[in-house]
């Protein structure tokens, strides 16, 4: 049987999100082409911020054969207790996304291929290939949660249980959202990654389900209860396939094929930064792993130094908090007055931050020397 991977017959998607993340889309999709040189990749964007990617970085995707796509759909998860959008839930709106492949792995940016991805392993037109969690962040030790949660579709808790990566204990169905794949129509004939969403949707907006434990795990959460509708069963495979590194508790290991670091300072803390630095160097694209990261350390020191002033505000509201206390109301319209201009002053430095972006670092050789050697190295030409 042809390999759905190299064939094309799968997608390999994720997802980037301007200002943030920008450049780990970079070493992955260098380790995707170094392995699957001719398969389907398709990053998306959110709806109409496909401007907010730096040039460079959109062209690079071009020429790496993997043009970046908008989102045709916007984030619209609740608000009602939260003040930020819920930036986790693009990775559904990407699997939601309408495509003409039979299958779609969705990786997380902060991911990078080792070894090529065991098609066989992931891709059944019955299953859904995920690894557990490290942890139970939703609903940790508690079952009431998951048979609320599973109840809002007339559902039970499944009676399978997984163990955690980290903590061994065993749990009801519990992924790690960072690699899932997934045939895009299901067994019940509804698209998977649309099914995903409408769970999340809907668990999201439900009051039976305390919002406490939303907040970040949706996207989890959700998981295994799309894969209950759809009529498919979940594949669980081992860490190999969606390995986190995470100091010295999970060190490298020869068998892995896709590495999720969560962040450059965990590679870098675990020592293992060899491999993430041979894909950029061997592109051609960058002298070093200190050349790719120099933007976003100077856009992070930038910022430092606003974040240094927004938490000097939050603290002065504290005293002023304190200090009301033993005032009388008649004095208290002023102190107010002092907790407001604060909280003014930290909204205007919140923007400042907003505005600081890695392209205004960028030095003229970085991610620029595209040539035919280079397209080679890193699997394309």
């Amino acid at each position: 049987m042809t390999d759905p991977i190299q064939s094309g017959r799968c997608a390999i998607i994720y997802f980037i999100d301007p200002p943030h993340l920008i450049s780990p889309a970079i070493p992955l999709l260098l380790s995707i082409r170094r392995h699957h040189p001719d398969a389907t990749v398709i990053p998306y964007t959110p709806k109409d911020r496909l401007r907010d990617i730096p040039e460079r970085v959109r062209s690079f995707h071009e020429r790496m054969g993997a043009p970046i796509r908008e989102l045709t759909q916007e984030l619209a998860f609740s608000r009602k207790r939260y003040d930020k959008p819920y930036l986790h839930g693009n990775k559904l709106l990407a699997a939601a996304e309408e495509r003409d492949t039979e299958f779609a792995i969705f990786l997380d940016t902060d991911t990078y291929l080792a070894r090529p991805l065991d098609a066989e392993a992931l891709l059944s037109p019955d299953h859904v290939a995920v690894v557990p969690e490290s942890v139970a962040g939703f609903a940790r030790r508690f079952i009431e949660i998951w048979d609320a949660t599973y109840a809002i579709f007339g559902l039970t808790t499944p009676v399978e249980r997984v163990r955690m990566l980290r903590t061994d204990r065993e749990h009801p169905p519990y992924f790690n959202a960072g690699m899932v794949a997934f045939p895009e129509v299901a067994p019940s004939g509804r698209r998977f990654g649309a099914l995903w969403l409408d769970t999340a949707m809907t668990i999201d907006f439900d009051p039976s389900v305390d919002d406490e434990a939303k907040r970040p795990w949706l996207d989890q959460a959700s998981l295994p209860v799309a894969i209950a509708r759809s009529g498919a069963r979940f594949r669980e495979l081992d860490r190999a396939h969606n390995y986190p590194v995470d100091g010295t508790d999970f060190p490298p290991r020869d068998d892995v094929r896709l590495y999720h670091y969560h962040g450059m300072e965990r590679l870098e803390e675990a020592g293992h930064t060899a491999e993430i630095e041979d894909l950029l160097v061997g592109s051609g694209l960058f002298r070093s792993l200190e050349h790719f990261l120099e933007p976003l350390r100077r856009k992070r020191e930038e910022a430092a130094v606003y974040w240094k002033q927004i938490g000097d505000e939050a603290e002065a509201r504290r005293v002023i908090k304190k200090e009301m206390e033993g005032v009388e109301r008649s004095g208290l319209g002023a102190l107010k007055r002092q907790i407001q201009q604060s909280k003014a002053r930290e909204v205007a430095l919140r923007q400042t931050c907003a505005e600081i972006v890695e392209e205004v670092f960028y030095d003229d050789g970085w991610l620029q020397a595209a040539d035919t050697r280079t397209m080679k190295a890193a699997g394309r030409g």
